[in-house]
């Protein structure tokens, strides 16, 4: 096949095996991109995450992570449930979208080894698979594809189907036709995202600063969580969705994914944060192995329930929290007593 065959079976192969979206980028370095990263990490806007510092450079270059590659496949994946925010839905705690369901690292990483498979049969040519596990910067090879922008929540935002996707990239020897890119920018003067968030972690458009945002502290951060920082949590037990929830091309243009590909399960969309405190180690993994809840781990997702049950200031939750005091892990011990002492101020 030459490349104009080679591209459109490709993109042909990937709508088969489920990928919602796919275009392709000509693999040049992103020098806009790695400016905006080097900035982000002067300004320790990574907080905690000191890989994000590792090799910042080899992130905007795909050469550095495949000699000789040619072209960066962009795909994406629509996980939109169709439904509305579940704030309060049964007093539960809330848990971003994505991780309603299956890893999608899982997932998506089987589907790019399989294309990358079939390319590499096709063509002869090397490639490599990502899907948010490697230095690879997706939001600005997605957005040099065409197959959105990066909109001002960060967030890789598409006309048709807002920004409820998952990104993942092959990197190939293959030259392929690019399509037409980078995408324009459509969030004009719009600040929704700006101004609903909780924490102001967009501090300015297209910047999120972890320090300050609620995804990170919930899933990324290890140990205590600053008492300055609990009481913006919310009720957020894993990750935060306002940003997108408030986005204009969310609410008028999001569409379901029908086929369910991360198989959305009932009871991760909200969680007891006093039930989870009740688990042990063993319970927990059965229950939650396989899901993006096991990111966050189960020190993590007990220290989240405790700062939930402060926030929310229900005195029912004080038996839970009492029992979580006496655990031998002193991370959990402080966000209890946190808690407790919270929830008895109140109550006074």
């Amino acid at each position: 096949m030459n490349a104009s065959e080679l591209t459109q079976a490709l993109k042909d192969q990937a709508v088969a095996l489920g990928f919602h979206k796919v275009a392709i980028a000509r693999a040049t370095p992103l020098e806009r991109d790695r400016a905006a990263l080097s900035a982000w990490l002067r300004g320790d806007r990574h907080a905690t995450m000191a890989w994000m510092a590792k090799e910042p450079d080899k992130r905007a270059d795909p050469a550095a992570m495949l000699p000789g590659c040619k072209s960066v496949v962009a795909l994406a994946v629509n996980y939109w449930p169709g439904e509305a925010e579940v704030e309060g839905r049964e007093g539960r705690a809330r848990v971003a979208r994505y991780a309603q369901g299956r890893d999608y690292h899982k997932v998506m990483g089987r589907k790019l080894r399989e294309l990358a498979a079939w390319l590499t049969a096709e063509s002869g040519a090397a490639s490599r698979t990502f899907v948010d596990t490697g230095p690879v910067l997706e939001r600005a090879w997605a957005e040099r594809a065409g197959l959105g922008w990066i909109g001002k929540n960060a967030n890789l935002l598409t006309r048709d189907l807002g920004s409820w996707i998952l990104l993942g990239e092959v990197l190939t020897c293959a030259v392929l036709e690019a399509d037409e890119g980078p995408h324009e920018d459509f969030c004009g003067t719009c600040t929704a995202c700006l101004d609903a968030c909780p924490t102001q972690a967009i501090t300015s458009p297209g910047v999120v600063d972890s320090n300050a945002c609620i995804s990170y502290w919930t899933i990324e951060h290890r140990g205590a969580i600053p008492e300055a920082r609990r009481e913006g949590v919310g009720d957020w037990i894993f990750g935060c969705d306002v940003c997108q929830d408030v986005c204009p091309w969310n609410v008028s243009f999001a569409k379901p994914a029908g086929d369910d590909p991360f198989a959305l399960r009932e009871d991760l969309r909200g969680l007891d944060p006093a039930e989870i405190l009740g688990l042990d180690e063993a319970a927990f993994r059965a229950r939650y192995s396989g899901t993006s809840v096991m990111r966050a781990r189960f020190d993590g997702m007990r220290r989240n329930a405790c700062v939930v049950l402060g926030n929310r200031g229900d005195t029912r939750a004080l038996p839970a929290l009492r029992a979580a005091a006496g655990d031998a892990d002193p991370v959990l011990r402080e966000h209890a007593v946190w808690a407790i002492a919270r929830i008895e101020a109140g109550a006074r």
